[in-house]
């Protein structure tokens, strides 16, 4: 601890204290700032930061809204367990409804879910998607300086969005005050040549070691349907491209990598052309956590869960039923 942060953390009298934590909150919840900008600014490090916002909640300095516990069907989880040989379910109770609703909700229960998994020096791989996005929202901000978070999956400046690979792996870095390991690859490459050459760069190649060495994956599922396929929206894909795609068979995506809706892994041309852990590498992992919700993704979800590569699901009561209405694995 640096001399600014011992003037921080002790010889402030009460009222100058809460003034102090009552900035850094300001900042941190009100102006957006990320810690390590607020760390710069403060001229602390960022793990100080991340213990002065945990102690301004636990002062009551910030007001927390507290939120009711998410309702879950327990029965559906366990049929769907049964049915697919998981470690472990957990489906949100209601009806279906609007799409990006479905998102918060769901991902509010995956960071509660993987807040209880979570313990010092755990390395967490993370991919993209719209549910990981709202997941690392709901986490609450911690110091786990021993934790490492590493992107499973490559993307470049196309994907502009908070839900693409890099941002995520930044952005839940920054909740566990830890350190992240990027790929800087792009997400799909010219060709077999090409995905050989970036394959063998260093940078590229220990990051993807290190991804294979997870304790926790953390994966979208995607969808090959329009309007909600995400390498069409990051600009990786032309509606016609995914057309092609969807002949093959393809159903979604398990960082960006494609399978049948049986669960089978598909040579096609998009997956041999892929930066990131591959599907063997990804069923190795302990823990992968799939997460997505809404019937219209339950294709999709039976295919990766089929294909076993994803062990721990996290989705809503609309997917549920729709997947036990499918023929079973």
């Amino acid at each position: 601890m640096n001399e600014a942060e011992r003037g921080a953390v002790r010889g402030r009298p009460r009222e100058d204290r809460l003034a102090y934590l009552a900035r850094v909150a300001s900042l941190y919840y009100e102006e957006q700032k990320t810690q390590q900008e607020i760390a710069a600014l403060l001229g602390i490090s960022r793990s100080g930061v991340s213990r002065l916002i945990t102690e301004a909640r636990e002062r009551g300095v910030v007001e927390i809204i507290v939120h009711h516990p998410l309702q879950t069907s327990p029965d559906l989880a366990a049929e769907l367990q049964r049915r697919y040989g998981l470690k472990d379910v957990r489906v949100l109770a209601g009806r279906e409804e609007a799409y990006e609703r479905t998102l918060k909700r769901l991902g509010e229960l995956a960071a509660r879910y993987f807040e209880d998994l979570l313990h010092d020096g755990m390395t967490i791989g993370i991919s993209w998607g719209g549910a990981l996005y709202e997941m690392i929202r709901a986490i609450r901000p911690r110091v786990h300086e021993n934790v490492e978070v590493v992107q499973l999956i490559g993307a470049t400046g196309a994907e502009a969005t908070p839900t693409s690979g890099p941002i995520l792996a930044q952005l839940l870095a920054e909740r566990l005050g830890c350190r992240s390991y990027q790929l800087h690859a792009p997400l799909i490459v010219d060709g077999a040549a090409a995905r050989q050459a970036l394959l063998g760069e260093r940078h590229i190649r220990e990051t993807l070691e290190r991804a294979r060495r997870s304790d926790i994956a953390l994966v979208g599922i995607g969808t090959t349907r329009s309007g909600y396929y995400s390498l069409v929206r990051a600009g990786y894909l032309t509606e016609a491209e995914a057309a092609e795609i969807r002949k093959s068979g393809a159903v979604g995506d398990v960082c960006a990598q494609h399978y049948g809706f049986d669960g089978r892994w598909l040579d096609i041309e998009l997956n041999r052309r892929v930066i990131g852990i591959d599907h063997d590498a990804l069923r190795r992992i302990d823990t992968v956590i799939g997460v997505a919700g809404g019937a219209v993704k339950a294709q999709a979800i039976h295919g990766a869960l089929r294909g076993r590569y994803v062990n721990v699901l996290i989705t809503d009561e609309a997917a549920a039923r729709r997947l036990l209405e499918m023929e079973a694995p």
